[in-house]
């Protein structure tokens, strides 16, 4: 039941929404081209359900892409817990590989520093190696000059 206070300031709507609006505003030969089944209960017009055709003027991708399969490791949590086997390594075998000698002052034979990618640590971490069009590398040059040399010290 409604109830309204002031009956002089209520004023139902016109149309009413119990009147057949679709005869009032003459829709009823849109209703029916558009309608999915007849009246007798036979299939009527088949409708596309996609609207490919009208977004095709914006910019985007205008077509979902495939579900991707999910992995197994998601499906089965359990699967990841099998135990790993831990084969028992021989003693002698174990002990040559971890013998090591002490390198001699003169290093390692063969091995020759200058082929690595980088300058030695010092100057990596002192920052020397700026560019050489650099005003703030002339004082850095000036000491790698003073320092030449001064033969290096081998880490022991």
């Amino acid at each position: 039941m409604l109830f309204i206070a002031n009956m002089e300031s209520y004023n139902p709507p016109v149309p009413s929404p119990k009147q057949n609006l679709l005869a009032l505003y003459g829709l009823e030969p849109i209703a029916k081209s558009l309608a999915r089944s007849n009246p007798d209960g036979t299939k009527g017009v088949k409708l596309r359900k996609s609207y490919k055709n009208h977004i095709q003027d914006l910019p985007g991708k205008h077509s979902i892409p495939p579900t991707k399969p999910i992995p197994a490791g998601l499906l089965d949590p359990n699967l990841g817990q099998a135990p790993d086997i831990i084969k028992a390594i021989n003693p002698e075998l174990l002990g040559e590989a971890l013998k090591f000698e002490k390198t001699s002052i003169n290093g390692i034979p063969g091995f020759n520093t200058v082929d690595l990618a980088i300058n030695d640590q010092q100057t990596f971490m002192r920052g020397d190696d700026i560019g050489d069009g650099d005003d703030s590398g002339r004082r850095g040059k000036r000491k790698k000059k003073m320092m030449a040399n001064e033969p290096k010290r081998q880490h022991v």
